[in-house]
């Protein structure tokens, strides 16, 4: 039986993704990474404009697509004279992209626990678990939208105003990163501080800080971060502070099941105080997550839950959105799973409609396989479902989709 367990975040140890070196060589860096191709097909509701509704979300949008993920990851480490192993891990993205690099970070490590320093996530989506996802490349729950139904409610044409005229990718989205998740990560690769105790019978606990928004620049660059936004902003998002966060996770066994459970808090300080009146106002956002995973012989069963008020530092917008799923692994090649994604979006008075509160669902749903191949080479395939509650015109929308994608881990 082999259990790719996706869905979570294992316990942080830089020995287990590092290549060591004997004591006080010097670091010899590995190349890993994955290689990832999905094409998928899409019936979505594409109707025109009629009357004083807009057109439906699949208008103009076609109904299929090729789509690409991919990391080339470079890691190494050494055991210094002392016992201290230290270490570096590079993240570069596979495809030409504004923000090249991804998780780019040093760290030390000892019978103390580990320090990390650079770019990465928060200690609350490090730690983080969800629903036993065989794979995200079809999976809902991510950061991120690979390939799959919600193309039409992230279309990247029309307006990215965060008003009924915008595209509903501006409702449910920040720049290009989806919101359907629920990992607690609005802050993405902050230039931070980390620190993760050693695991005590399957316990661990992290901490991490992050003092700007931004990921670290070469010397030069910029000296120290702004305490405020410029007052010609007209939207809080993405102007953050600093981030806190705090987390904890076990992972063991009681008997013969097997369990994950995760919790984790994090803050980003508000920074866009001189919003403009009229405009979306600026607050400080708390998230919190908690997930819990069980495993009995062949069989996994979990699913995670997120609380996030003021969501990237909008005033009044909050949301909230779990996962459950059910996997199967096979004591051959094959596996499959069945899942489904809930989340809900609050908006204030104002934040979306003037002189309304609105409030929009969505859900996702996913029937996933997937047949492993050779070591780190696997096909997967999927059939889904989703569904959008569009609070501002009160209509449903909905994509039924289907895919298949090839995944290669070197």
């Amino acid at each position: 039986m082999k259990k790719v367990l996706l869905g979570t975040t294992a316990l942080v140890s830089a020995g287990l993704v590092a290549q060591n070196a004997q004591a006080a060589d010097p670091i010899e860096l590995s190349v890993g990474g994955y290689h990832d191709w999905a094409f998928f097909f899409a019936s979505n509701d594409d109707n025109p404009a009629a009357g004083t509704l807009p057109a439906e979300p699949g208008f103009n949008n076609g109904d299929h697509d090729i789509k690409f993920d991919g990391e080339v990851q470079l890691r190494g480490s050494t055991v210094l004279d002392n016992g201290l192993e230290v270490g570096v891990r590079i993240e570069i993205e596979g495809e030409t992209q504004g923000d090249q690099l991804d998780e780019n970070y040093a760290w030390i490590e000892g019978s103390f626990g580990t320090f990390r320093f650079g770019n990465d996530d928060p200690a609350s989506a490090i730690m983080a678990t969800a629903a036993p996802y065989l794979n995200y490349v079809f999976g809902a729950n991510s950061p991120t939208v690979f390939a799959n139904g919600l193309s039409q409610f992230f279309a990247r044409s029309g307006s990215t105003g965060v008003g009924p005229s915008g595209t509903l990718r501006s409702r449910f989205a920040a720049g290009a990163y989806a919101t359907f998740a629920t990992f607690p990560n609005q802050s993405f690769d902050d230039a931070g501080l980390y620190y993760f105790t050693p695991v005590f019978n399957g316990f661990q606990f992290g901490v991490s800080y992050a003092p700007n928004n931004t990921e670290a620049q070469p010397a030069g660059v910029y000296l120290l971060p702004v305490k405020i936004a410029t007052a010609s902003n007209t939207s809080p998002a993405f102007t953050h502070g600093e981030v806190y966060s705090v987390a904890g996770r076990y992972d063991g066994a009681v008997g013969d099941l097997g369990v994950t459970v995760a919790a984790g808090w994090m803050r980003m300080d508000d920074k866009a105080s001189s919003a403009l009146a009229g405009t979306l106002q600026s607050a400080s956002s708390d998230a919190w997550d908690v997930g819990l995973v069980l495993y009995w012989g062949n069989w996994g069963l979990g699913g995670s839950y997120l609380n996030n008020q003021d969501w990237h530092n909008v005033s009044g917008t909050d949301t909230e959105a779990f996962d459950v799923g059910l996997a199967y692994w096979s004591d051959g090649a094959w596996s499959a799973g069945i899942y489904w994604l809930h989340q809900e979006i609050d908006y204030a008075a104002g934040n979306l409609v003037a002189g309304a509160n609105i409030t929009d669902e969505f859900d996702a749903y996913r029937l996933m396989g997937q047949y492993d191949l050779g070591p780190g080479i696997a096909v997967t395939g999927a059939l889904g479902l989703d569904t959008f509650d569009d609070g501002v015109v009160n209509r449903e929308y909905e994509t039924k989709m289907v895919g298949a994608g090839i995944m290669i881990g070197f």
